[in-house]
């Protein structure tokens, strides 16, 4: 592994500022906040080539991701000329090269164990303070007028803390509580340890809860169901009993707590009344994409046109106008055509045979920090079936950190070598 040097160093640095301030950017959904990711991203990479040119080494390492990534960048490149909404689409397809971006950038300057653990604590402690202060927010005491988003219509119940949507709030919890419970298995130092980082991650599993996301609900327990299988399938994992006695608890835990509250009845009222996109119109908001996408198979309408295209399609009765499909994949399929689920499936087969690979590793923290990465797409992936978490740039770009970071790919880099100029 390559040793790090102040352009990575401050890289990291850029990076790590990055996924503490875009979920506080109402998760980023505004131009001028993606702007600042994308400059942060530029200027990360930028410091990258400089330490290429001094050091004479591998401005990008060689992964099994990084074909894929290039057809999926020329291929959309493709969409984009053919797109009859070219402006949007090209602004698309920048958002895109950002994307791919911050997944080099992040494969370069997170290389050592000090700077995974450096990432790891900054996506728990954003993760606590959006869970704090979305309580905070909940129960009326919100000093932050910039945070309140009246003009919203979603109930004050629903626990969002500074995203606009709590669904969102639900995306960003579930790809962090992944990496706190494996702290919890990893480095466990003493009793008091322990019990903080159970308290933490009660934390994020109650506020979760209270986000009332029937999609953040179901992709927490297929990740956390994930999780379980892979330990208990682990030969060298010598703790099987324990992890069975502490499902078996959080089950009959989780049982109690919602028989005894009225969370599941509110969201079966809130799914008609105060939800802007329902179970039921989502369904036929679904049923207009596929048309879409009928009309658009091959290279779609360009990448980011969804909300302008998709009204010629939508059908009627629906309360709102659609600008998400509430489905990433049937949104990723309209933008840019049907090519792009192979492409993806691709670079999932891809992903979960390195993780797979590094499960394996001698060093609790690869190992663990893997499977985390692993658990946290995969909450992604369930939850992208009824949302659109993926379209929000604070959580795309937390997904592509993860991705890039906690994987480690085998490859051969060059090592430092001072420049003779």
């Amino acid at each position: 592994m390559i040793k790090s040097t102040i352009y990575s160093k401050t890289g990291l640095i850029i990076i790590c500022i990055l996924v503490a301030f875009t979920p506080l950017a109402r998760g980023s959904v505004h131009p001028w906040a993606v702007s600042v990711i994308q400059l942060g991203v530029l200027l990360s990479f930028i410091l990258l080539v400089i330490e290429s040119l001094h050091y004479d080494n591998v401005l990008i390492a060689k992964t099994p991701l990084n074909i894929p990534l290039v057809v999926l960048v020329v291929m959309a490149g493709v969409s984009v000329l053919v797109s009859p909404h070219r402006w949007l689409a090209w602004q698309g397809f920048s958002l895109l090269l950002t994307y791919v971006g911050v997944y080099l950038v992040g494969r370069s300057v997170v290389r050592t164990r000090t700077q995974k653990r450096m990432l790891v604590y900054t996506i728990i402690g954003t993760a606590l303070f959006l869970s704090v202060f979305g309580l905070f927010k909940r129960f009326g005491v919100n000093p932050f007028t910039f945070w309140q988003y009246d003009e919203l219509r979603y109930s004050p119940e629903f626990v969002s803390a500074t995203y606009g949507n709590h669904n969102h709030l639900a995306g960003f919890i579930e790809m962090a509580l992944p990496f706190l419970l494996v702290l919890l298995l990893t480095r466990s130092r003493s009793v008091a340890w322990l019990m903080v980082i159970i308290y933490l991650a009660l934390v994020l599993v109650a506020v979760q809860a209270l986000t009332l996301s029937r999609g953040g609900w179901a992709a927490m327990a297929c990740s956390i169901a994930f999780m379980v299988t892979m330990l208990l399938s682990q030969r060298q994992f010598h703790s099987k009993k324990l992890i069975l006695v502490l499902t078996g608890i959080t089950l009959v835990v989780s049982a109690v707590i919602l028989a005894s509250s009225p969370i599941v009845s509110r969201v079966m009222t809130f799914a008609q009344k105060d939800e802007a996109a329902s179970a039921e119109s989502r369904v036929t908001a679904w049923k207009g994409t596929v048309e879409m996408i009928k009309d658009h198979a091959f290279l779609g309408t360009g990448p980011g046109t969804y909300a302008a295209a998709f009204p010629e399609y939508q059908p009627p009765g629906l309360g709102i106008i659609f600008k998400h499909t509430h489905n990433d994949y049937l949104h990723f399929t309209a933008d840019m055509g049907v090519w792009v689920i192979a492409v993806m499936i691709w670079m999932l087969i891809v992903f979960f045979k390195a993780g797979l690979k590094n499960r394996g590793s001698r060093s609790r923290q690869t190992s663990g920090f893997a499977l985390a990465a692993m658990v946290s797409v995969v909450a992604i992936l369930v939850h992208s079936i009824v949302d659109f978490n993926l379209h929000i740039p604070a959580n795309a770009f937390v997904f592509c950190v993860i991705v890039s970071a906690f994987q480690p790919f085998h490859h051969k880099s060059a090592q430092h070598k001072p420049s003779n100029s």
